[in-house]
């Protein structure tokens, strides 16, 4: 492999984990919004089933 092929590999391997960097931060946001708002839900519908 000669030297002017080694910038391209580098940027490639950079934008690549960028990426994944970035979709394991929206996956760990969203699963962190989505379990608040299930514990959320859960508080309200047990205070539904009391008054059943």
């Amino acid at each position: 492999m000669t030297d002017e092929h080694w910038g391209y590999i580098l940027l490639a391997y950079g934008v690549t984990a960028a990426t994944v960097l970035v979709l394991l931060a929206r996956i760990l946001l969203e699963n962190r919004r989505l379990s608040a708002e299930l514990a959320r839900l859960e508080k309200t519908a047990g205070a539904r089933e009391e008054t059943l």
